[in-house]
């Protein structure tokens, strides 16, 4: 398996990649900020703040 995905032509890496990119790209910018102000306390967030 190794072997074969070394083998792979860059059109096909390219196929793999761009859709990866274009679905990580909104869960990055949106879903996570949201997680990270639902998970760290308000207290943390100041102490950041005034650092």
């Amino acid at each position: 398996m190794k072997a074969y995905l070394n083998n792979l032509p860059m059109r096909t890496w390219l196929m793999i990649v761009v859709p990866a990119v274009l679905f990580a790209y909104p869960v990055v910018r949106i879903v996570l900020p949201c997680v990270i102000r639902a998970v760290v306390p308000e207290v943390v967030r100041t102490v950041f703040t005034v650092i």
